[in-house]
């Protein structure tokens, strides 16, 4: 076991984006959810790229930076609802013929299912074609699994080139991270908790990274943390102890209920996306706790960002 916690650190230390790309295809190995894993290679450096049908596999892979760095590409995997079949239809044509000048062209020359490019659609993985999501969902109602080509020229249904784009209504940033957590459980474009940070402001809430700040929250200060929840963990030696991971746009905030507090806030303890908690700083051997008083959920504030804790209890 040591070797292995060796060998894990020293990869992880001198290989992150290697690192972080092994761990995410190896997922659920271990209790690190993707954006947890993504977040951390992004706050060492790693350059991190989205997934695209021109440059993603199935996997997450490595590709040179200008600097000669190592890039993270994610991967197919990571998109709900996609096949591995489709996705290697398209990895296939790509590998054949390069670049598609259109969603309609690699669709022919894929053999790829419309329900799998609509899933690629709908987790913006279009960018390199020039195709925004909404742009790619619009496209990808033209195609049909059943009908030949040839017909489609027929019934007026050519080149998405020759068919006048309708205008499509600006989608917020806001909007746009709801849908990138929908169809992959993460987004580089911002963090949910972003946008409502100023609200949560009012309410004396601290950014998770703040919290590490050991002169303005030392032992025993009261203290307010809010994030999306990662993981919940009971372990059996724990005496009833559940142990949360909560996630904001600056880092992770480990929580500390006892048995107690969390039978009082037992809904939002159990099956919140998101939560808002109050206590106070518990520092021992350089790791910080908020040991929790009240919990509550904030799914409202982010509704919209679908994410799964991975729960161990």
């Amino acid at each position: 076991f040591a070797l292995l916690v060796y060998v894990s650190a020293w990869l992880k230390r001198y290989h992150p984006a290697a690192w972080c790309a092994s761990m995410i295809n190896s997922w659920p190995l271990g209790f690190y959810h993707p954006a947890q894993l993504v977040r951390d290679a992004r706050d060492h450096g790693v350059c991190v790229r989205p997934v695209d049908v021109h440059h993603s596999a199935w996997d997450c892979t490595l590709e040179r930076t200008g600097e000669g760095a190592m890039a993270l590409r994610l991967g197919m995997r990571l998109v709900k609802g996609l096949r591995l079949i489709d996705a290697e239809c398209v990895t296939s044509a790509v590998a054949r013929a390069g670049r598609f000048a259109s969603l309609e062209a690699l669709h022919r020359a894929s053999g790829a299912r419309v329900a799998g490019l609509r899933r690629l659609a709908y987790a913006d993985a279009f960018g390199s074609m020039g195709l925004e999501r909404q742009r790619a969902l619009w496209e990808v109602r033209a195609l049909r699994d059943d009908v030949e080509p040839a017909l489609w020229v027929a019934e007026g249904m050519g080149d998405a080139d020759e068919r006048e784009a309708p205008r499509l209504p600006l989608v917020e940033l806001p909007r746009r991270v709801q849908h990138d957590y929908a169809a992959t459980s993460l987004s580089l474009k911002a963090h949910p908790l972003s946008f409502v940070r100023a609200e949560l402001g009012t309410l004396g809430v601290t950014p998770a990274a703040t919290l590490r700040d050991e002169e303005r929250f030392p032992h025993g200060r009261p203290a307010s943390a809010a994030g999306l929840v990662l993981v919940r963990q009971r372990p059996g030696t724990a005496n009833g102890i559940v142990f949360m991971t909560l996630e904001d746009e600056t880092g992770v905030a480990n929580l500390i209920l006892r048995s107690e507090v969390f039978e009082r806030c037992r809904s939002a303890a159990r099956h919140a996306s998101a939560v808002l908690a109050h206590g106070r700083v518990e520092r021992a051997d350089g790791v910080v706790h908020l040991v929790v008083s009240k919990l509550e959920s904030l799914d409202d504030a982010v509704r919209g960002v679908l994410t799964r804790s991975r729960d161990f209890h």
